[in-house]
């Protein structure tokens, strides 16, 4: 039966002219013995374990981690655990944990987590570079398009790129119908969380959202009904839940075949953003990343809705719309970020999907987050009105995102980077304070004074004071370390500065020259490296609305370490030094390190360990 299967599938791969030989092949499965360490895992699990060739020590000691932390903390393992404690009274009880989250529930199992994704790139810019790079990106469409971000701002240059591009989609499936002699039509999915205050407020809490009519789109900066009419079938979405739901992922999946991931919104343009492409290709064995965004998609954003195709057949024509033809060649010539060495990045890697749901529960808010007295008072009389959410932060880590974090953070042996705009999830706090503490190097780059009121509305603290209080206790571990103790690790955090001239580099010819060496106002990449070999990458922050409130969507890629110092060195080259050194930035005392990272993210040499004044 699968020879006559795989002999139908290869028979209608020449039907549509693709020589196979050509496409990546993922890696085959060995037939291998069972390694113990995976019994406690379901077999699909320990099958992939087995399966990754490529997974090193580190890989397989965070990754495991990553299982057993999602296990243990899963929705079922607490239903499971109130049950036997006779903790849930009713039946009402035990359905409010299962759908705590609603719609997208994010009760994943493990199995459906897990695959081998094909890497294409990763890419550098501002978010309105990177908005164009999805555009082009859109151009390759044949039968359907789906865009989905945070926050849409209607007046946004990132958003008019989009709005043309639409119109472009619409002319060229036009002309596409005319060659093929076909009629048919483009699908178009534009889906968005928020667009302002006034629309969350009144935002309906129904899972199914709010579908924006025709008349409705103008005034959220989206093209004219008219001129799309017969060519695309444009469907735009809007979700969001009261109080603090937000649906905060950002992706962009073209024809079920290319999924690129960004940091950035349809908003905020000259802010320092990453996006990453995935492939999924007709070869693939297997689940992918791109197939898992697709299903979450369908389960959120088509709740209620019939799925989908898994995927569509590839067009083949002798007469195809190009790239420029069809007003495709004012969104191609636009600028579009920088890449990664994409010979050296692209290929097959072992891969997490990591959903965060959001949390439409009470308390995600309050001003006083420090006041646990009052807290608790405002909790109960509160809970009244909203579903209560679980006391302790540290209840988070049933689902992917949080799990994956801390099994990354609390796994590393060598250095930690975090690049995020705000860090005020305590649970990530304390990690990497372990971390620094146990001999880890720890770097964290943020950004300056960024988006305050959302961090006082949903942590209570800023990200400044957050910071201050990490430093100071692992200045205070430091200072309690005996005199010739042989510690390794250290923790530095780096604030982005825009208005910083750092050294010039020898091919600037004067000093006006080097404010335009970059251009972003702020730093809002979001990457998490353990390491040298982990990554995490997507929608999530450290901050306590990623954590708890935000609807999130990252993926954990388990890559070598040339792959990830790739990533890291994009990253801080676009940084281009303009950083402030957090003060209480230190070393934590002891120890030779003569064969520690001697220089910072910023690029300015560090003192030693052994220096008496480190």
């Amino acid at each position: 039966m699968a020879t006559a299967t795989t002999t139908q599938e290869e028979h209608e791969i020449d039907q549509l002219h693709i020589d196979t030989s050509s496409l990546p092949q993922s890696a085959p499965t060995p037939p291998v013995s069972r390694d113990p360490r995976y019994a406690n895992f379901p077999p699909k699990v320990a099958d992939w374990f087995q399966a990754q060739l490529t997974l090193t020590e580190t890989h397989k000691r965070i990754a495991i981690a990553f299982a057993e932390n999602f296990q243990n903390h899963s929705i079922t393992a607490a239903v499971s655990k109130a049950k036997s404690k006779a903790d849930v009274k009713s039946d009402a009880a035990v359905s409010h944990l299962r759908n705590i989250d609603d719609p997208a529930s994010c009760i994943h199992p493990l199995e459906d987590l897990i695959s081998q994704t094909y890497v294409s790139n990763y890419d550098v810019g501002t978010g309105e570079t990177l908005t164009n790079l999805q555009c082009s990106k859109l151009l390759e469409a044949d039968h359907e398009v789906i865009f989905v971000t945070g926050f849409l701002h209607p007046k946004s240059a990132s958003l008019r790129t989009l709005r043309y591009t639409i119109s472009a989609l619409a002319t060229r499936q036009r002309l596409k119908n005319v060659r093929r002699g076909t009629d048919k039509i483009l699908k178009v999915h534009v889906c968005f969380s928020s667009s302002g205050f006034l629309q969350k407020i009144l935002h309906t809490r129904s899972p199914k959202g709010r579908v924006w009519k025709p008349k409705e789109w103008k005034k959220l900066g989206l093209a004219d009904e008219h001129h799309l009419a017969g060519a695309v079938d444009l469907t735009v979405k809007s979700l969001f839940f009261r109080p603090v739901g937000l649906l905060h992922g950002k992706y962009t999946i073209v024809d079920r075949r290319m999924l690129i991931v960004p940091s950035s919104n349809l908003s905020w343009e000259e802010w320092l953003e990453g996006a990453t492409t995935y492939l999924s290709w007709p070869t693939d064995v297997g689940d992918n990343v791109v197939k898992q965004f697709v299903r979450y998609w369908e389960s959120v954003w088509r709740f209620g809705e019939e799925s989908g195709p898994e995927s569509y057949e590839a067009v083949c024509e002798s007469f195809p719309v190009r790239a420029h033809e069809g007003g495709g060649g004012m969104i191609m010539d636009m600028p579009k970020g920088t890449s990664v060495d994409t010979m050296a990045w692209n290929g097959y890697a072992p891969a997490v999907f990591l959903p965060h749901p959001y949390q439409k529960s009470f308390p995600p808010i309050w001003p006083l987050g420090e006041a646990s007295g009052l807290w608790k008072v405002v909790r109960r009389l509160m809970g009244v009105v909203y579903t209560k959410a679980p006391e302790n932060e540290a209840a988070y880590l049933g689902n992917p995102q949080n799990s994956f974090i801390i099994a990354a953070i609390d796994g590393a042996e060598e250095s930690i980077y975090l690049h995020t705009p705000n860090v005020t999830a305590k649970p990530i706090i304390d990690a990497l304070i372990r971390a620094a503490k146990r001999g880890v190097v720890v770097e964290i780059v943020t950004s300056m004074e960024m988006m305050k009121w959302e961090q006082l509305v949903t942590a209570g603290t800023t990200t400044e004071k957050c910071l201050g209080k990490m430093l100071a206790e692992v200045g205070k571990f430091r200072d309690a370390a005996p005199e010739h103790a042989i510690t390794t690790g250290g923790m530095f955090v780096y604030q982005y500065n825009p208005t910083k001239r750092p050294q010039l580099p020898p091919f600037v010819k004067s000093p006006e020259d080097n404010h335009s060496l970059t251009w972003y106002d702020k730093s809002h990449v979001k990457c998490l490296i353990a390491d040298e070999q982990v990554v995490m990458l997507g929608s999530g922050n450290a901050d306590r609305a990623s954590w708890v409130t935000s609807q999130e969507i990252n993926v954990g890629l388990f890559l070598s370490k040339a792959k990830a110092r790739l990533l890291r060195q994009a990253l801080v080259d676009a940084l281009a030094g303009r950083l402030n050194v957090f003060p209480g930035s230190t070393w934590v005392r002891g120890g030779e390190g003569e064969d520690e990272l001697s220089f910072g993210v910023d690029g300015v040499p560090r003192k030693k360990r052994n220096d008496p004044e480190a």
